[in-house]
């Protein structure tokens, strides 16, 4: 996330396991899905928006290959 800003790239995770959310801990306790746990730990949501230009499309995507391959 630091490198894509670096890009001036905006990313985030987007989406907490449903048995993380306040509600079911609390109601539930500190489960752990082992899979749900690790995507969320390794998943990213990139820039995707409707007046995304092409250009803008490249730059994410060439950014994100630069900075996986170095």
């Amino acid at each position: 996330m630091r490198l894509l800003a670096e890009h001036g790239i905006g990313s985030q995770v987007h989406y907490l396991p449903v048995h993380r959310q306040p509600y079911y801990e609390k109601r539930y306790g500190n489960l752990d899905f082992t899979g749900a746990n690790q995507y969320y730990d390794t998943c990213l949501s990139l820039p995707l928006y409707p007046t995304m230009l092409n250009d803008d499309v490249a730059h994410v995507v060439n950014s994100l290959t630069s900075i996986i391959l170095n």
